[in-house]
């Protein structure tokens, strides 16, 4: 058996698994049992030399006895966590030393065994060790990279909006909307950075459709309508390259399907829509209803709520729409959430004035853009947006 998880810490294919017994008999079993489950082990019987030879990201997990000479485990954890502050040590020990493991456990060793132990113990408390590692991981990877995202995320939206400027804020103010969305429906922090990101780039695609189109003031003929459709799967297409935006590029490629799978690029139906384009579809279509663009004045705030909630369980997951209505209040305003949401949402993130004006100014004297030339996955479905009129394409656009 192999485990199938993330790459690790130790950057091996393998997770490498530093075994420290002062019992000959102990560490050939724990060898044996991990190797055959996959695992790379490495057994010591000295934790003094142990200490010696670590280095920080060598293993992703440490099994330590407990009762050692020279060293006990809980003085060897100590040491290694000195190095690694994040290494995840299961404890291993016999009934006489229950009260010294409670005491590892207090101080934060990740799991424990009691001999005698089956080999399916031994695996299950050395996967729940490696999950839980991955989880704090996670969670720094998140703290630090969050900023970065963001900062690349809205200068991205004010190349966008140089472009088009009568769209405004309407980059930011999505994800805004986008982030409260997903804090109502209890997402974690990773995931609401995720779909607040999507909505300040949801449109990033449109830098690749031609200014004749984006920029046109009157209806779109469809052979033009076909060429702005393809706006979410070249946003996508630009996104995906990067790792740490993969969950982003498929907000951004689906934020167009609609729940009855008559959407666009992939006609995808109800619960198959990423959750984030589901957010994105609803956010974006109220922004988009209640904000002046090229080719229509405003729709007033009443009517964009009709329009929603018409529109409920046809082009919007009608849960979102009910989640977007503990957002916004019927005048159109952010509603204030629960104080402990509040707190979670009180940061901002944002490019500063100067650095936004010298990017208008800077991408204001390139030429006027043809239609870009980017590899997409499918082609876009036919998508008929609520109504017959201009009024009604404003759920479709944005």
């Amino acid at each position: 058996m192999t485990w199938d998880l993330r790459p690790y810490r130790s950057g091996n294919a393998r997770p490498r698994v530093l075994c420290v017994d002062d019992e000959p008999v102990i560490l050939q079993i724990l060898h044996r049992l991990l190797e055959v489950q996959g695992f790379e082990p490495v057994v010591c019987s000295d934790p003094l030399a142990a200490v010696a030879d670590f280095s920080e990201g060598a293993f992703d997990v440490v099994i330590t006895d407990l009762d050692m000479p020279h060293m006990d485990g809980l003085a060897l954890m100590r040491a290694l966590r000195a190095i690694q502050p994040e290494l995840p040590v299961v404890v291993v020990t016999g009934h006489g030393t229950v009260d010294t493991a409670i005491q590892a456990l207090r101080e934060g060793a990740t799991g424990m065994l009691v001999k005698p132990f089956t080999g399916g113990e031994l695996l299950a408390e050395v996967k729940r060790a490696l999950s839980s590692a991955q989880i704090r991981y996670e969670a720094l990877q998140y703290r630090y990279l969050s900023p970065v995202l963001d900062s690349i995320a809205l200068t991205l939206s004010t190349a966008i909006e140089a472009r088009n400027l009568e769209t405004g804020e309407h980059c930011r103010q999505l994800g805004v909307l986008a982030e409260r969305m997903a804090a109502v429906l209890g997402l974690d922090e990773h995931q609401q950075m995720t779909i607040r990101i999507g909505g300040y780039l949801h449109d990033i695609g449109k830098i690749g459709i031609a200014d004749a189109i984006l920029l046109k003031p009157g209806r779109l003929t469809e052979s033009e309508m076909a060429e702005m459709r393809r706006h979410s799967e070249i946003g996508a297409a630009i996104l995906e390259v990067h790792e740490a935006m993969a969950d982003i590029a498929q907000i951004v490629r689906h934020h167009h399907e609609r729940w009855d799978g008559r959407g666009y690029p992939d006609a995808l139906v109800g619960g198959a829509i990423p959750l984030g384009g589901r957010i994105i579809a609803v956010a974006d279509a109220f922004n988009a209803m209640t904000s002046d663009r090229i080719y229509r004045s405003a729709l007033p705030v009443d009517r964009a709520w009709a329009e929603l909630r018409a529109n409920s369980g046809s082009q919007f997951d009608p849960e979102i729409v009910a989640v977007f209505e503990q957002v916004v209040d019927d005048q159109g305003d952010l509603r204030l959430l629960d104080p402990t949401l509040e707190l979670t949402l009180g940061s901002e993130v944002h490019v500063l004035p100067a650095a936004a004006e010298e990017l208008h100014a800077r991408l204001a004297v390139l030429p006027a853009l043809e239609p870009m030339d980017v590899a997409v996955k499918t082609e876009a479905e036919e998508y008929r947006v609520v109504g017959d009129g201009g009024e009604g394409e404003a759920i479709a656009s944005g």
